[in-house]
């Protein structure tokens, strides 16, 4: 073949090399279509799964904290009552030991009331030589001696009981343990 002829050839079939060109042309598009439908659909299935681990979170954010404000809740009502019941035993005690204190109290003054050989007008009264021991050591006659030594054992048991009180209210745990309720 010469040239000629081959130059006439191609000047016929100029079309099949185009076409050749535009069908490797389309090939190579539709498959960077495909490679981008394919990235696209990956993107919006990551995209997805993001966005329903972000409500889960949420979701577990949400119900750990109603969780926690309910056991907050349930350890303060566990506080309040444990104080509660520390007030109310001591108190008891307390009236208790006030109320001994006020009967032992009567029952001396009223001892020393019937015993005919005490010569006083006193509530109390008790020899002459007692009533100058009682205003020795409290200025005060005797039955003066015996309110003050009342007054002084209940004002004792009040100090004891407070201490008593504060002890077991600062035993009371606040802080649950972790995992507690």
């Amino acid at each position: 073949m010469n040239w000629t002829a081959a130059i006439d050839l191609a000047r016929r079939f100029w079309w099949v090399p185009v076409i050749a060109a535009l069908v490797v042309a389309v090939a190579l598009l539709a498959m960077k279509a495909d490679l981008r439908t394919a990235e696209r659909d990956k993107a919006r299935t990551d995209f997805a799964a993001e966005q329903q681990a972000h409500q889960q979170t949420i979701a577990n954010y949400r119900t750990a904290s109603a969780e926690a404000q309910r056991q907050a809740a349930a350890n303060v009502e566990r506080v309040k009552a444990e104080q509660a019941q520390i007030t109310e035993r001591t108190l008891n005690d307390y009236q208790a030991r006030l109320a001994s204190v006020d009967a032992r109290y009567e029952r001396v003054r009223a001892e020393l009331a019937a015993r005919t050989d005490l010569s006083s007008s006193d509530l109390a009264p008790v020899s002459i030589a007692s009533d100058a021991t009682c205003r020795s050591y409290a200025g005060t006659d005797c039955d003066g001696l015996l309110a003050k030594l009342a007054i002084a054992e209940r004002q004792a048991w009040n100090l004891v009981a407070l201490r008593k009180w504060v002890e077991e209210q600062a035993g009371v745990i606040i802080q649950p343990a972790m995992g507690d309720e």
